[in-house]
């Protein structure tokens, strides 16, 4: 039997973890982010969820006259690997909810603000950030370009799929954490893809479909940046001791 990966020496997180880290409401909820984040082999999903729902939803983006015809060669593979016995539970069941994202994505394309601009392939391999000592893995699900008089302007975009906790409270985290994930998609164009035009804040955005909304980066981005430095600062010193 294969073992785990042993727990990381260095602080690493992934940028989704490090939202839901800056708005988790308790010091035993961030904690437990941290431990996920310093041991992936017992606590890592045994799939990587939603990835299908992603990746039909960016070509979506890209190719918008396409759409229709995407979005339903999705489901039918989908519908096969649902419907395939040979793949576990997990599998199957992950299937179904990428088909369920993929349909509410199409019935919501209308009323999201996603149009005016246009979308690329990221970059790959996706190169990590470093704040304070901590590494951020950033994996964009698209690079958005929006063209105007004075030259492109341009950011990244992740694609949000997951349900999530019910309630006010947990909405309203949402909402935060999603603010703060657009800010560090921006933080990463500045590094990464500043050759492709202007980094704009709100080119940057997150794209969480079972909410229907899309949140992009604020226009002033200091106080999100200074709380995203602080935190990793933070998560630097405690990771040790996680």
């Amino acid at each position: 039997m294969a073992r785990p990966p042993a727990p990381r020496t260095n602080p690493r997180l992934s940028a989704s973890q490090l939202a839901d880290y800056l708005v988790a409401p308790t010091p035993v909820g961030q904690m437990g982010i941290l431990r996920q984040a310093k041991n992936p082999g017992p606590n890592r999903a045994l799939i990587i969820q939603y990835a299908h729902a992603r990746r039909a939803i960016s070509e979506c983006l890209r190719n918008r006259a396409g759409m229709n015809r995407i979005a339903a060669q999705a489901i039918t593979d989908l519908q096969d690997r649902r419907d395939d016995m040979a793949n576990g539970p997990l599998v199957r069941d992950d299937a179904q909810r990428c088909m369920d994202v993929i349909d509410s994505f199409q019935r919501a394309t209308n009323e999201l603000d996603l149009w005016n601009a246009e979308y690329l392939e990221p970059r790959l391999p996706s190169v990590s950030l470093n704040i304070n000592g901590v590494e951020i893995s950033v994996s964009p699900d698209l690079i958005s370009r929006v063209v105007r008089r004075d030259g492109p302007r341009v950011g990244q975009v992740f694609i949000r799929c997951t349900i999530g906790a019910g309630g006010d409270a947990a909405e309203g985290r949402r909402a935060e954490a999603n603010g703060h994930l657009a800010t560090i998609a921006h933080l990463h164009a500045q590094q990464y893809i500043g050759d492709l035009g202007t980094v704009h804040p709100q080119a940057s955005m997150v794209v969480d479909v079972p909410r229907r909304s899309v949140v992009r980066g604020p226009t002033n981005s200091a106080r999100r940046i200074a709380n995203i430095e602080a935190a990793c600062a933070m998560i630097a010193a405690v990771w040790p001791t996680v």
